[in-house]
């Protein structure tokens, strides 16, 4: 009785089978692994196999074969077949009729079998869609399936190492299979090539595992899209973009339509993630009548390890180059950063085949940003100096993508809300609070809202469930609950009792802010609105910049001097030009505060980058549209040139005797008497935020309190200044 014959892989049985002849063929050496001779001795059953020995060699040679020295070498025919293939092979003297007698077999068979009759079968057509896809010459498909039928255990190599095989004895085997020579298998193997570049083999001369669930029919997507797929989701309309899309979507466009699919065209997106660099580059696609291909991440195969390292994805990027229009299509690396980092970055990823690769080779990343010429857009959370700067000087066009600003996050919040149909839940004025409030991404907005849809809430439960769902993905992420609230006045705040040096008062300072903002913006003459308040600690001067957002209903910045200090050289004056470019674009007063820290005299500078860090503020504060306003407890230190760069300077001083009991009364709710009064204006260097410290420290007692506990409290707090540089003596002024 026969064995059992998977008729549904003829093509590949009988394929392997052929390989299998030409090794036979080509082959000199010992076999010790009598899996070598499956193909044959699967065709055969043992008492087919006696007799056809028994026919093929005379009795004499039998009985020699039967008395090897080496038992394990013994001819038996009561051992299986591919035992007694092996047995026969170890015979030197023998070995010529043996190959005789195998390839005789294998010829006869595969000549009552002929491959082309068996073409249709589903394995058949999935290798001619593999090689296809992949453009792989016919010869590097057959050296592909010889790896494959090894993987398959349809083909063993014969090593004559006791089963341990290493690359040459691989490549060897192969070039036997296909009769070529072995320096043939050795360039086609190449990590250069397509079979390495395309991970079909890995640097191992394995067969991927990757594709083996392809080609047995076990996916029944097409093989492209294991390595590419078509953006096929709705995009959000070019407007949606503002004034990145005013600003760089005409050259983009030009740059990429001018190519004409002939040439390289490659488009960086880099900055902060969550911002919407991949919707942006889909949204351009679309813009452009151009089909969008995105290279495949992370993705798992049956078999094989995750499809996400440098090596493959520059192969799907080229496999995807291959596949698509050029002139009619526009290709979108998304999470490039490893394959954009460079060797220098150090570090190594796997091969989801096997083996590992270097986290991106800059070689091969330039070689194609080079080549590839269907308009390519990456995208990256990677830092542009993180990048080669021989791959920096290929990207045709870059942008930087910062944090999304509360207006950005308005229009997520707005289209989500839209698309989900939650118009009915979410008010507009929800939206206006939740993007002032929370600074998330787009991901962030999106999932939230999703969470909301799926609970379904009454309309009263819309605002805290919000506050539930986003106050932990905020803390998870690390990111602040940017209310502003901190930066509303207090509800008894008023600018009356201030002690503030200058000519003019400050409602005319607020005024003059107001009207500034009210007025269009005159060219480069249009004198600035930059604010600076000095003085000691607790004068008012954070105070006087909650008024004046409430004042103009403008929201406020606030960034402390301490915040924009950066260990990293360029840093401190990367994060002054965010700053700005934050504020500008939510319309809002930027405040700030401890600027001291920040831009001292450059006359006293030791290095050259805490110049260069006041160098970078002083073109800021020349070239801002908005309002900013500095804080400092130290303004004598302070470079001239930013002292220059202040419209109007606001000295703080401790409060006069007047000043002290407007603050006692409206504070404390009380009315003081002549002799009370006395004794307050004897207490030296008080500020506005004393008052509130005393006001403070009775809140909890629950006895009522009496003026002259509250006056013997303030005497404790100007005590403790005494000492302190904010004394009179002391005194900071121009």
């Amino acid at each position: 009785m026969k064995h059992y014959t998977d008729n549904s892989n003829l093509w590949k049985t009988n394929k392997a089978l052929a390989f299998f002849a030409n090794f036979i063929r080509h082959h000199r050496g010992g076999v010790n692994d009598n899996d070598t001779f499956s193909p044959v001795a699967d065709l055969l059953t043992p008492a087919e196999l006696q007799t056809l020995v028994r026919e093929s060699f005379p009795e004499r040679t039998i009985t020699r074969m039967q008395n090897l020295a080496f038992r394990r070498d013994r001819l038996d025919f009561d051992d299986e077949p591919k035992e007694v293939f092996r047995e026969l092979w170890s015979a030197e003297f023998a070995r010529p009729r043996v190959r005789k007698m195998i390839l005789g077999i294998a010829e006869r068979h595969l000549e009552e079998h002929p491959l082309e009759k068996y073409a249709d079968e589903p394995f058949a057509r999935r290798c001619e869609e593999l090689r296809k896809t992949l453009a792989l010459s016919d010869f590097e498909m057959e050296l592909l399936l010889v790896f494959l039928f090894v993987n398959a255990d349809l083909l063993t190599i014969a090593d004559g190492h006791c089963r341990r095989t290493d690359e040459q004895d691989k490549a060897v085997f192969a070039a036997k299979c296909l009769d070529c020579d072995v320096a043939e298998v050795m360039t086609a193997l190449d990590e250069k090539n397509k079979l390495r570049r395309y991970n079909c083999i890995d640097e191992d001369f394995d067969f991927n595992g990757c594709l083996t669930s392809f080609l047995n029919g076990a996916r029944k997507e097409p093989l492209s899209s294991s390595y590419f797929t078509v953006c096929s989701e709705e995009v959000l309309p070019w407007g949606f973009y503002g004034s990145l899309a005013e600003k760089h979507g005409g050259i983009l466009k030009r740059i990429i339509q001018s190519a004409q699919g002939k040439t390289p065209v490659n488009i960086l997106l880099y900055g902060a993630p969550g911002t919407g660099k991949t919707s942006f580059a889909r949204t351009l696609a679309s813009e452009l009548d151009r089909k969008c291909y995105a290279i495949a991440q992370n993705t798992n195969e049956r078999g094989g390890r995750a499809a996400s390292s440098p090596a493959f994805r520059f192969g799907a990027l080229q496999i995807c180059n291959s596949q698509v229009d050029p002139a009619r299509s526009l290709i979108v690396v998304d999470e490039a950063d490893e394959m954009l980092r460079g060797c220098s970055m150090g570090g190594f990823f796997p091969f989801f085949g096997g083996g590992s690769v270097p986290a991106g080779d800059k070689g091969l990343l330039n070689s194609v940003l080079d080549t590839v010429t269907t308009p390519t857009v990456w995208i990256t959370n990677t830092g542009a100096d993180e990048l080669d700067e021989s791959s920096r000087r290929r990207f045709d066009y870059s942008i930087r993508f910062e944090a999304l600003n509360a207006s950005q996050r308005l229009s997520i919040w707005r289209n989500n809300v839209r698309k989900m149909k939650l118009e009915k839940l979410v008010s507009d004025g929800m939206m206006q609070k939740f993007s002032d409030r929370y600074p998330v991404s787009a991901g962030g907005i999106t999932l939230t809202l999703q969470n909301l849809a799926k609970l379904a809430p009454a309309p009263a439960e819309v605002e805290t469930l919000v506050e539930t769902l986003m106050k932990p993905h905020c803390e998870l992420l690390g990111l602040r609950d940017d209310t502003n609230d901190a930066m509303r006045p207090a509800e008894d705040y008023s600018l009356e009792g201030l002690s503030i040096k200058g000519p003019l008062p400050l409602d005319r300072i607020v005024e003059a802010v107001r009207r500034f903002r009210g007025e269009p913006e005159r060219g480069v003459d249009r004198p600035r609105m930059n604010l600076l308040l000095s003085g000691a600690p607790g004068t008012g001067k954070t105070e006087f910049v909650k008024y004046l957002g409430s004042q103009l209903d403008t929201k406020v910045v606030v960034r402390m001097g301490s915040d924009l200090l950066s260990m990293w050289v360029g840093g401190t004056e990367k994060n002054i030009r965010r700053a700005f470019e934050q504020a500008e674009a939510e319309k809002a007063i930027l405040f700030l505060d401890e600027i001291d820290g920040l831009v001292q005299s450059r006359e006293r500078s030791m290095h050259t980058w805490e110049v260069t860090q006041v160098n970078e503020l002083l073109h800021q504060m020349e070239n801002f549209k908005g309002v900013m306003v500095g804080a400092t407890n130290f303004s004598a230190n302070l470079d001239a040139a930013i002292l220059r760069r202040f419209t109007f300077k606001l000295e703080f001083d401790y409060l006069d005797e007047e000043g002290k009991k407007l603050f006692f009364e409206r504070m404390f709710k009380t009315h003081l008497t002549e002799a009370e009064a006395a004794l307050l204006a004897r207490v030296r260097n008080l500020a506005p935020g004393d008052f509130r410290t005393v006001r403070q420290s009775f809140f909890y007692l629950g006895n009522e309190v009496t003026n002259t506990e509250r006056i013997e409290a303030l005497e404790r707090e100007s005590a403790a200044k005494s000492a302190n540089r904010f004394a009179d003596k002391d005194k900071v002024g121009f």
